[in-house]
């Protein structure tokens, strides 16, 4: 019986592929104001091309072109955008072209368009002055985007407090008069004695501050800081984790989905007189523990 490749399998064969390639050196004399990259939708492996028409000719005998061989080699470099539709449409590649302020992604269709952040954090793209156009070469359709649209997370509402956030974290290791007031926005399953239902006191914030290990930024590999923990409810019957952290530089927020068990969290994360007095349930207080 023959043995049919894995999905992993395939990935292996493809990344050694790439990583075989051979480019000439007479290629890489680089436009200063202008770069290529073709990037694998597959393995997210990218590489430079200086010419992409002329590095697909030349590479055309390479495993990563091997769909695309045939058409390939009845092709010249005067065939430039044939070469590039061929290339997208049969070999899973994306083309990104860097220019100054401005990228440009083309890909063929929505199955084979590549996951892009990996790329816009590596180059540094993913700013909100770069503009971006992906452009779908099956459909020929552009879409005009900026590169923060590449940030991992989702944006911060406008009316976030992040500054407010940012200086209570500074002051994890100090005690405030109002280390017992709400900290804004938070919706956390629990509630504590004086406070409205579901709202975490900064004094349970900054315990969780010091005690538990931060979520890392994707975007930035920075620390970020805890926002909201807790329990949300889901349905009539249950409630799921939610622990939601903000990057202080990017300004995106994460959830984390680490934490599965929330009262053991909560038991190695709080201080006890920082732990919650009660846990909300149908909207009613239960005492907590």
């Amino acid at each position: 019986m023959s043995h049919q490749p894995s999905r992993r399998d395939f990935l292996k064969s493809t990344a050694a592929a790439i990583a075989a390639l051979v480019f000439p050196k007479s290629l890489f004399a680089r436009n200063p104001d202008k770069s290529f990259f073709f990037i694998h939708t597959d393995t997210l492996t990218s590489w430079p091309v200086p010419n992409p028409v002329q590095w697909s000719l030349e590479n055309a005998h390479h495993p990563i072109l091997a769909r695309a061989a045939e058409g390939l080699g009845k092709l010249t470099p005067s065939d430039g955008d044939r070469i590039v539709r061929l290339v997208l449409r049969r070999c899973r590649l994306n083309l990104i072209e860097l220019q100054s302020e401005h990228v440009t992604v083309q890909h063929w269709g929505q199955q084979g368009l590549a996951e892009l952040r990996p790329f816009f954090k590596q180059h540094r793209l993913a700013r909100r002055e770069i503009e971006v156009v992906v452009r779908d070469r099956k459909k020929e359709v552009a879409i005009k985007q900026t590169g923060d649209s590449f940030l991992y997370g989702l944006p911060l509402a406008p009316d976030f407090p992040l500054d407010l956030f940012k200086s209570k974290w500074a002051s994890r290791f100090s005690k405030e008069s109002d280390d017992w007031s709400a900290a804004p926005g938070t919706s956390s399953g629990f509630t504590w004695e004086g406070l409205e239902d579901n709202r975490i006191p900064w004094v349970a914030l900054k315990s969780a501050w010091r005690r538990a290990a931060p979520v890392v930024c994707l975007n930035c590999d920075t620390p970020t800081i805890l926002v909201n923990f807790g329990l949300r409810q889901v349905g009539m019957f249950n409630r799921s984790a939610n622990f939601v952290s903000v990057c202080g530089v990017c300004s995106r927020s994460f959830k984390d989905e680490s934490v599965t068990e929330v009262a053991g969290w909560i038991a190695s994360s709080l201080d006890a007189e920082a732990q919650p007095d009660y846990d909300m349930v149908w909207g009613r207080r239960m005492k907590h523990g």
